[in-house]
């Protein structure tokens, strides 16, 4: 079954990425899939220090992190792939600070999810990735970009998601169906 991409598809032919993932599989699955959607540059790693020298000295614009890269050896600071990405974001001299960045990861539990976040990564994505799933997350990073914020802790996308139209969403909050009860009150 071929792919169904939008008709706001993204231009990946231009596009740099890195896929740092310690499973062979997984980078060989991405780099098909990033080639597939259009992408000529994939450049892998393996493992932190890889993946560290890559965004150094190649020409890379988005990178895909695995929450478990390993990284061999001397610096406890990155030892998986969200303090890689939070090292990444944190360095206000590194040239790649502020690429689109996902990190991916076998086990998604909201603890995992959020520390995932709050590294300053785009978007966190649950393995197995669905091909149509992290097209849509790069489109969507490509299509409606979030400001950055900056702190002494964090740096990286607004972790809030505004909906700007509301019209015909459903609510969820206890506030909000009181609202809708009201308005039905009233008409």
């Amino acid at each position: 079954m071929a792919l169904k991409f939008a008709e706001d598809s993204v231009n990946l032919s231009e596009i740099g990425f890195l896929i740092a993932d310690p499973s062979d599989l997984y980078r060989e699955l991405f780099r098909r899939l990033l080639y597939g959607f259009g992408a000529k540059t994939v450049h892998e790693a393996s493992e932190a220090q890889t993946a560290a020298r890559l965004l150094a000295d190649r020409d890379v614009d988005f990178l895909i992190c695995a929450a478990d890269l390993p990284k061999p050896g001397a610096a406890k600071s990155m030892s998986s792939g969200i303090d890689f990405v939070r090292a990444v974001r944190l360095d206000t001299k590194h040239k790649c600070r502020s690429i689109p960045m996902i990190v991916t990861m076998g086990t998604a539990r909201r603890i995992s999810v959020g520390q995932a976040r709050d590294c300053g990564a785009n978007f966190v994505l649950s393995k197995p990735v669905a091909p149509v799933v992290l097209y849509d997350r790069i489109n969507w990073i490509a299509r409606r970009p979030r400001p950055f914020w900056e702190s002494e802790t964090y740096y990286g996308p607004d972790r809030r998601f505004r909906e700007e139209d509301h019209a015909g969403v459903p609510k969820r909050r206890q506030t909000d169906e009181q609202a809708i009860n009201l308005e039905d009150a009233d008409g």
